[in-house]
């Protein structure tokens, strides 16, 4: 019998699509309930694309708090609850650390040497340990005039244009990040191209760190199909990204060791590193891919995090003017909130818990289980994926009561909730090693201006509020839809306070 090409592959195709069903039915009976797959796409077509935390957490009040879905064969596994991630990303952090591997991400846009994608290996280790170095709190504390003088900046670039909030969101913070990790000196044309580069690669980035996302994720032999072949997009987009992300590591890193070289280099992340003994100091190589994250890991949550304060702001007036009376009485009208005020200012620190808890900017973390694992009589296999509802967990009434609602109270005694940071900057030992360096700025940016400033939905030309859509983007990091807001000095005494600034502008 003579064999042709068309009946080969349909051969093919059928013994891969009977492996799929004969896995899938083995793994389901020791996997985590869950939605019922449909055969060869598992549940790929059962969840939206925007805002999937929703639909996950929906699932989590039907088969359980951990949850069982598939992305063609793959199981992922969903972490519903507080409990959960606890008992695994948590306690058994020496197997849950790892992540899975993303084709796109990783390899095709050239994030997979970075910390935050990273495995949980010897290099990753060595990371972490620079970072937690760089970055601990007693050095952070050294940074601060730092921080404060730039968000003094912002606050003037706020009073001249402040329907451009996110975008002075964006230079504060992309300028903070890059002088800790660089000591750049001069915001001159280079440095503003360093800016534009890491945001532009960043915005790519938190589009395909979650799993499934891309299907070359799930069939990774797609990453071999030329860039021009129709269809390929995804190509086109992973070769652009991947030249940004090698430029964004590559110059400034080169910067700073011709500095060094020539004993000039400011203090800096990278520099203090590089000045390190020869036989203590880590390899230039490990430094380089390290100092990316001191800014890249950072910059586009903390920018979530402000807008959904300025929308806050705008949509509880009331917690407003709390906030305002707060920093009134304790501060004064002479000068702006410094972040060593943070003891002082209880009520502020929990209106920043609120924000990052009533909508989290990393609503959801992919983890990877590295060894096989057995939890509540179920079978975890190694090389799993494993995403904690960070939503789910946040929003839990049992935790949280009334959880839809914006209370920062929840936070102060004597009801003393749970703090929402705890979970904002991730689990074990993949937690952010600049939560540090983001918390103080966090904490200032919004002392500051709610010291300067009132927050008020804008009026529409019939005379009626322009109401947000309350829309969040998805993704690793979830920012707020495009809203219009009213941002005006609370007074003139305001208003000369944040001119003070001026002299330090560029």
């Amino acid at each position: 019998m003579e064999w042709h090409a068309v009946d080969i592959a349909a051969l093919a195709s059928f013994i891969v699509i009977l492996i799929f069903a004969i896995r899938h039915a083995f793994s389901r009976n020791t996997l985590p309930p869950g939605p019922k797959p449909v055969p060869l796409f598992g549940n790929l077509f059962q969840f939206s694309q925007q805002q999937e935390w929703l639909q996950f957490t929906s699932w989590g009040q039907i088969y359980g708090d951990v949850v069982t879905m598939r992305v063609f064969n793959k199981p992922i596994i969903l972490l519903n609850s507080a409990q959960a991630i606890i008992d695994l990303l948590e306690a058994r952090s020496a197997i849950y650390s790892s992540r899975p591997h993303l084709t796109m991400a990783c390899d095709l846009m050239g994030w997979g040497e970075t910390v935050v994608l990273m495995p949980y290996n010897e290099r990753f280790k060595n990371y972490r340990r620079l970072l937690k170095v760089g970055l601990g709190t007693q050095v952070t504390r050294e940074y601060w005039p730092l921080m404060e003088k730039e968000i003094a900046r912002e606050l003037v670039r706020l009073l001249d244009s402040p329907d451009a909030y996110v975008q002075h969101f964006r230079r504060t913070v992309g300028t903070v990040a890059l002088k800790i990790a660089y000591g750049y000196e001069n915001e001159n044309e280079e440095f503003s191209q360093l800016l534009k580069d890491t945001e532009d690669a960043v915005a790519m980035f938190a589009m395909a760190a979650l799993p499934g996302v891309f299907l070359v994720d799930t069939l990774p032999f797609l990453r071999f199909i030329p860039p021009w072949f129709p269809g390929t997009g995804f190509r086109k987009l992973g070769i652009r990204t991947q030249q940004l992300v090698k430029a964004m590591a590559d110059a400034p890193f080169d910067m700073v060791k011709r500095q060094v070289d020539a004993g000039v280099a400011p203090k800096s992340f990278t520099s203090d590193l590089l000045y390190e003994p020869p036989e203590e100091r880590s390899r230039d190589e490990d430094i380089k891919w390290a100092a990316t994250a001191v800014y890249s890991g950072q910059s586009d949550t903390t920018i979530a995090a402000l807008s959904t304060f300025i929308l806050c702001m705008m949509l509880f007036p009331e917690v407003q003017r709390k906030a305002q009376a707060e920093v009134d009485a304790v501060i004064g009208g002479d000068r702006l909130p410094r972040i060593a005020d943070r003891d002082a200012l209880p009520y502020v620190g929990a209106v920043l818990k609120e924000v990052l808890r009533w909508r989290p900017v990393v609503p959801m973390v992919p983890h990877c289980v590295t060894q096989d694992d057995v939890y509540r009589n179920w079978h975890i296999p190694a090389g799993t994926s494993i995403i904690g509802n960070v939503w789910a967990a946040l929003h839990d009434p049992a935790r949280y009561p009334d959880p839809d609602a914006f209370r920062p109270e929840r936070f102060l005694p004597p009801e003393n909730a749970p703090d929402s940071a705890s979970f904002a900057f991730g689990f074990g030992r993949r937690v952010c090693p600049g939560q540090a360096v983001a918390h103080a700025s966090l904490f200032c940016t919004l002392a500051c201006i709610l010291a300067v400033f009132d927050v008020a939905m804008p009026v529409g030309a019939d005379g009626e509020p322009v109401r947000p859509e309350m829309v969040w983007s998805s993704g690793v990091t979830s920012h707020p839809a495009p809203f219009q807001v009213k941002i005006t000095a609370r007074s003139k005494a305001a208003a000369e306070l944040i001119n003070n600034a001026r002299d330090g502008m560029v």
